[in-house]
């Protein structure tokens, strides 16, 4: 298995706060898609990915209730 190794901690520098804009630069997001891409588990992250996405937006979709106008 391939070691995941935390760039920001090893380099002794502050983690940035995380926005939309840069969360696929950071490096433990890069590792992660550099273990699936050459583990070959991009079948098993897509079908993850669609499981947690399908359970979020049911939620999301549960707490909306009808507003009063």
């Amino acid at each position: 298995m391939s070691k995941i190794v935390n760039l920001d901690e090893k380099a002794g520098v502050a983690p940035e706060v995380m926005t939309i804009k840069n969360f696929r630069t950071n490096g433990d997001i890069e590792n992660f898609y550099r273990y699936i891409h050459e583990n070959g588990l991009r079948r098993e992250a897509f079908m993850l990915m669609e499981y947690a996405i399908s359970k979020v937006s049911k939620a999301r979709k549960g707490k909306r209730k009808a507003t009063l106008q």
